[in-house]
Formats: structure tokens, C-alpha cells, sequence
């Protein structure tokens, strides 16, 4: 075997049976190339993917059974998560914030959202339930008020209306409520 030295070839000393004195090192020396993927296997089981590539950079992370439990790929664009479990749970001490052009939340079963306090709703646009089941709503006191149009109720059974007192036209001069957006613009 030979090699270059100082631009001329040079053959190699282990293989005339010379001692071969250690060159001295660089930094570059402990310098590591970058690769394109790497696999780490921990003694939990769990397998580390690194994948470097074009369009995105991967993580992913699989369980002892070899089932995809966190991926994670990073674009020009941001970060994508995909991750699945049988319980994931996000927690946040003051806030946490959701935002984006389209949120979607699915579930193939129920679907519960508690507050300790308040519960608002701002929507731009329209707002349409549908309920295959009951509805029913329970409070202290329901309010409803349409701001420009009118209040519509129908139903192909009976409608019933109780109570204490049942006001039609009850109020000669009828003001919005006060918590609605156009008793703030003087309505």
C-alpha cells in the first residue's frame, strides 16, 4: 500500500515491517462527519430513528414492539408531531394555547370539556350543531338575544313553554342585555 506525502508516493511502513510513528493530532480529528441516518437502540427497549432528508429532518421514536409512538419531522415550514398512545396527556401551570388556520378535534367516543370558571365562545362566522341525541341545556338563568335578526323555533311536536310567568311583548321598551356585544356600542 502506498500513500502521498509532501506530493510524492510513499509506501506504507507496516507493510515493509517498519514501526509506524503516530501522526499528531488536530482538532479536526475529533470532529464527526455528518451522516444521513442513525439508529440508537437503549436497553428499555425503545429504538431512536434520525433521518436526515430534502424536504424534512425525522425523529422517530418506536416502542419495545416496533410501533411508531413519536415522530417528528422539521421542514422549512416548522416542526410536525405525530404522535399515538393509548392516554397523551398536555398539562400547563398558567396557559396553554392552541392557534392555528384550522384546529380539528375527533373523537370516536365522548368528548368532555370542563372550566373551572367561565366558558366563551367568539365565532366570525356561523355556528351549527348538530346532535343526533337530546340537547338540553341547564343554567341559572338562560339568555338568549339576536342582535339583527330574528329568533326562530320550530319543531315537528309539541312546543311547551313553562313557567312562573310567561311574558309575550312584556317589556314596552326592550334593551339588549347587558353582557351583549351591542349593549358595549350603546345598541
Amino acid at each position: 500500500m502506498v500513500s502521498m506525502h509532501e506530493g510524492q508516493l510513499v509506501p506504507d511502513a507496516r507493510e515493509e515491517g517498519r514501526s509506524v510513528e503516530a501522526e499528531p493530532r488536530t482538532p479536526l480529528d475529533d470532529v464527526e462527519a455528518p451522516v444521513a441516518t442513525a439508529e440508537v437502540m437503549l436497553t428499555s427497549g425503545r429504538r431512536y430513528e434520525l433521518e436526515a432528508g430534502a424536504g424534512a429532518d425525522r425523529l422517530v421514536i418506536r416502542s419495545r414492539g416496533g410501533e411508531v409512538v413519536l415522530r417528528i419531522e422539521v421542514t422549512d415550514a416548522g416542526p410536525v408531531l405525530t404522535f399515538s398512545g393509548a392516554s397523551i396527556e398536555l398539562a400547563a401551570t398558567q396557559r396553554l394555547r392552541l392557534a392555528a388556520s384550522e384546529v380539528s378535534i375527533e373523537a370516536t367516543g365522548d368528548v368532555s370539556l370542563m372550566a373551572g370558571g367561565s366558558l366563551r365562545e367568539t365565532v366570525g362566522g356561523d355556528h351549527h350543531s348538530k346532535v343526533t341525541g337530546d340537547e338540553r341545556v341547564e343554567a341559572a338563568n338562560v339568555q338568549l338575544q339576536a342582535n339583527v335578526g330574528a329568533v326562530g323555533v320550530r319543531a315537528l311536536g309539541r312546543i311547551g313553554l313553562d313557567g312562573e310567568h310567561i311574558g309575550l311583548n312584556d317589556d314596552p321598551l326592550p334593551k339588549p342585555f347587558p353582557w351583549s356585544a351591542i349593549a358595549d356600542d350603546g345598541g
